[in-house]
């Protein structure tokens, strides 16, 4: 049985070339720069938590905001996105987390999307 190749028709989202590392969010899939995202890391006590400064190591994970958080929670996101090293996600605390303040590049905490 022969597979078909892909064609090359698939659209593409055009960022501008100095706009920097372009990450997807886990909750919609939604692919944006870098610092419009908030970054989740596993913290030293295992549990997921929101990295504002981006320096935790390990894998990191992107929302776009709370908003979708839920979405992440319901499609079991964070153990895909973590390969299976994500302890505790606790839902409320990383939503107050995202709220609290904005992130990095200037996001603010709501839904992002």
């Amino acid at each position: 049985m022969r597979l078909k190749a892909r064609s090359g028709n698939r659209r593409k989202e055009e960022f501008p070339a100095n706009a920097g590392p372009v990450r997807s969010c886990i909750g919609c899939g939604a692919r944006r720069v870098q610092e419009e995202l908030t970054r989740l890391a596993v913290g030293p006590e295992g549990a997921v938590v929101v990295d504002r400064a981006r320096r935790l190591p390990g894998r990191g994970a992107y929302l776009c905001g709370a908003g979708c958080l839920a979405a992440a929670v319901k499609r079991k996101a964070f153990g895909r996105a973590f390969r299976g090293k994500a302890g505790a996600v606790d839902p409320s605390a990383l939503g107050q987390a995202l709220e609290s303040g904005p992130a990095q590049g200037g996001a603010a905490g709501g839904s992002g999307c």
